[in-house]
């Protein structure tokens, strides 16, 4: 399931497979964001999807042909297969219970099924359905048999759904999430190098911390998360498990990874210290505070208070924590967001906190850094080695440095 695509296989040609959900409506924004992303999306549906959603809106989505019935397309070659091989990944957005059963037990008996079981490229499945649905045995064990043959599942997530639930899991993903999966998984099937490897334990550190200076205020920086979602997001797509400690960024959480949520530094430290141990890798993206008010006020400072002043102390350093924590055979990745002598002072760091890399930045940059889409960085590693990118999207720069990561260590 996870073999690479032939090397004619358009990097960034997708299939979108659209099953008879009622969040069939949501495969449309998602084929929308990701042709504007750059994206060839191939839409196959089932039958009964079309009662839920006109071809025609995604043909007009997408602009190409919307595969339905196997017979449509005058052509020598079938088409589940001539489609298999110009696909570099198959999304099934939403997934039915009744599609999930068909694709474990290798049932094709339609355009959508023959063509999963044609492809041998990886796969990225969306389940939507109710409830009661997603947690039945049969489901479950149907979603076990597709996970241990390298299917990868974003969602579902817990929320309201057609028939009025809300408690338990069974809702679609929300497209943001199912987009960044494709883009995740996209960004590894164009480097060979990033499939295929040893299993990991990747920790990840995302977004920044928060330091109350009163009940109302409180101090923070202008991280916005998507580097180290994006980090998350790959490794898994990846392969490899992942877990992401975040403080507030407002992002949808990735579905492909455990989260632990926390909101000041020492929050942060205190999820790494737990976590660390067992990880092979740690790469710590997160903008934490490295000051905090040291006795935050009880109460709003009032706007007339005379003469405020404010007294800070420093936080915990963590990168420096789990160094003396650390054992044979894991590798720490630092950031460095820095506005001046960039290199110079992502090398001090990288000697001081004896860190295997570190990636540095520099965050006066309008076009790349905190709170754009974009990065440029610089990585330099312990052995010397030194590796500059250019400016690019957040999902391709973590897939160049976890690249870079993996293969040297």
């Amino acid at each position: 399931m996870n073999e690479s695509p032939t090397a004619a296989v358009p990097p960034d040609c997708i299939a979108l497979g659209v099953t008879s959900s009622i969040a069939a409506y949501k495969a449309a924004d998602l084929t929308s964001q990701l042709v504007q992303a750059g994206i060839a999306v191939h839409v196959v549906m089932t039958p009964n999807a079309t009662k839920l959603v006109h071809p025609q809106t995604f043909m007009t989505l997408s602009r190409h042909p919307v595969t339905v019935d196997l017979w449509q397309a005058p052509d020598w070659r079938p088409e589940h297969v001539s489609l298999a091989e110009r696909i570099a990944l198959l999304v099934v957005a939403p997934a039915t219970a009744n599609f999930l059963g068909k694709y474990a037990h290798g049932v094709a008996d339609d355009a959508l099924t023959t063509l999963a079981l044609s492809h041998s490229g990886p796969v990225l499945v969306a389940p939507a359905m109710n409830p009661r649905m997603w947690r039945h045995p049969a489901v479950r064990e149907n979603v076990r048999i597709l996970r241990e043959r390298g299917v990868a599942f974003v969602g579902p997530e817990r929320g309201r759904v057609a028939c009025g639930e809300e408690t338990e899991a069974g809702r679609m993903a929300s497209v943001e999430s199912v987009r960044r999966a494709v883009e995740a998984h996209l960004a590894v099937a164009r480097r060979a190098g990033l499939r295929g490897g040893r299993r990991l334990r990747v920790l990840v550190t995302a977004g920044p911390t928060r330091e109350a200076l009163d009940p109302v205020r409180y101090l923070s920086n202008r991280s916005s998360g998507r580097m180290g979602y994006a980090l998350a997001e790959v490794a898994a797509a990846a392969g490899h498990d992942v877990v992401l400690v975040s403080g507030p960024t407002g992002l949808a959480q990735p579905q492909s990874c455990r989260v632990t949520d926390v909101v000041t530094a020492e929050e942060m430290a205190r999820a790494v210290e737990r976590e660390f141990p067992s990880c092979d890798l740690l790469i710590m993206c997160a903008a934490v505070a490295d000051f905090r008010p040291a006795a935050p006020a009880a109460g709003k400072v009032k706007k007339g208070a005379a003469g405020l002043t404010v007294e800070f102390e420093r936080t915990r350093d963590i990168l420096e924590t789990v160094a003396g924590l650390r054992r044979e055979g894991q590798t720490v990745v630092g950031f460095a967001a820095e506005t001046e002598a960039v290199l110079e002072n992502a090398r001090g760091k990288l000697t001081r906190k004896r860190l295997d890399w570190i990636v540095a930045n520099d965050v006066r940059r309008a076009d790349v850094g905190f709170g754009g889409d974009c990065n440029q960085v610089t990585m330099v590693s312990r052995a010397g080695a030194e590796v500059s990118l250019p400016r690019l999207s957040k999902i391709e720069t973590a897939a160049e440095i976890l690249l870079a990561v993996t293969a040297a260590g």
